[in-house]
């Protein structure tokens, strides 16, 4: 196994890899989406709950005694909830999921910018390949040639030297 074999499976494996964590992360965004959406609406559920107590837990209280004392108590803890719920649903909508949101952004063009330069690297691979493969060819004939040339002119004369010469060209270009 060469270095482009090598490479070709690397790129696979940490294109998988960045595949999967781009997979996680959404799935960690839509999490933290639907968690910030069920907080918010569960501090309006408490908030509006506090408020039709209010209204009518006011009306009521004429009489202040340490039942009364106790289930105001409950309202005014059950409405700072709702304060806190909603607060915490907004700072993790602007902080944290944002944050995940750019990370995400990231991850993906750090993906595309990868893909973009193995391309290029194995183009550059290819070239370099092709280029050594002509080489060796040229190379190759070439001793192929000077053996044809000593073995035409010393046995075929010059008639056997310009047949396989021709043969050669037609060969190797197609041209006849």
């Amino acid at each position: 196994m060469g270095f482009g074999s090598d490479l070709k499976y690397s790129h696979e494996a940490l294109v998988k890899l960045q595949d999967w964590e781009l997979r996680l992360l959404e799935t960690v965004k839509k999490f933290m989406a639907m968690r910030i959406k069920s907080d918010k609406e569960y501090a309006s559920t408490l908030q509006n709950l506090c408020n039709q107590v209010d209204k009518e837990s006011t009306s009521q209280l004429d009489y202040v005694s340490n039942v009364s004392k106790s289930w105001l108590l409950i309202v005014q803890q059950t409405e700072q909830l709702s304060k806190i719920m909603k607060t915490h649903a907004e700072d993790l909508n602007a902080g944290p999921l944002h944050r995940l949101t750019m990370m995400i952004k990231d991850k993906q063009q750090i993906k595309k910018s990868y893909i973009g330069v193995y391309q290029q690297i194995e183009a550059e691979m290819f070239k370099v390949s092709h280029s050594i493969i002509i080489l060796i060819f040229l190379v190759c004939r070439t001793n192929l040639a000077t053996e044809i040339t000593h073995r035409c002119f010393v046995i075929k004369g010059i008639g056997g030297f310009l047949r396989e010469c021709h043969l050669i060209l037609s060969t190797f270009t197609g041209i006849e």
